[in-house]
């Protein structure tokens, strides 16, 4: 077999384009269905991983680890204040303040503006229309900021950050007016530049937080 590769790839002996025996033959045949299985594989493998769950999971674990000690994320939690309630699919708590997150799975071209009705994601041919998630995420902010200031927390930044995670690339974004957005690729960087902001009390925050769950912690 050492031979077969060694003459196989050598450029004085039989190359990609001139197979002589039949051992050639099958060698180059074997390449090529090693090739096709690898493909269909890491095809499926992709295709598995991605799922809104999975990228929410994915995104939420990666939360947790660049924000240092006390960060935490939850997921799918009721928040219900003296006047108001709100769903949040994702907050994440951090050293500096609190993120009302929104997590894309799908869409490597994303266009549309911070008053659009709709974003277009897109993945070849594929073209999606999803609703413009800000005014949605406002609301939570509103919600999460009246838990905060009755737990004597008034003073803790309470922002957007929406996420793009699709595993098949990287997203690239045309969103006009729109400065929360974040691909995951650059998720590190963006940690980064808000660890630099002064730091809350994390541990009173997710008290508040958590004490303010219709349905308990709901830890990602």
């Amino acid at each position: 077999m050492s031979e077969i590769i060694n003459n196989f790839f050598n450029p004085e002996g039989v190359t990609l384009w001139k197979l002589y025996t039949l051992e050639d033959y099958l060698f180059f045949g074997g390449l090529l269905v090693l090739g096709a299985v690898a493909l269909w594989a890491a095809v499926r493998f992709l295709a598995k991983r991605r799922t809104p769950e999975g990228t929410a999971a994915r995104m939420a674990k990666k939360l947790r680890g660049i924000g240092g000690v006390g960060a935490q994320v939850y997921q799918n939690v009721t928040v219900v204040s003296q006047r108001g309630r709100c769903v949040s699919p994702m907050i994440y708590a951090a050293r500096e303040g609190v993120y009302v997150v929104r997590v894309y799975h799908f869409g490597l071209e994303v266009s549309g503006s911070a008053s659009s009705k709709y974003w277009t994601l897109a993945f070849n041919k594929d073209v999606r229309q999803e609703p413009n998630p800000l005014d949605d995420m406002d609301e939570q902010i509103v919600v999460i900021n009246r838990v905060l200031s009755r737990a004597g927390l008034g003073h803790v930044p309470v922002e957007k950050l929406v996420l793009f995670a699709d595993v098949y690339g990287r997203p690239r974004l045309e969103l006009r007016g729109v400065d929360c957005a974040v691909v995951r690729q650059d998720l590190g960087k963006w940690r980064k530049k808000q660890k630099k902001l002064p730091a809350i009390d994390l541990p009173g925050v997710k008290r508040a937080l958590e004490g303010s769950f219709q349905n308990g912690p709901g830890k990602g």
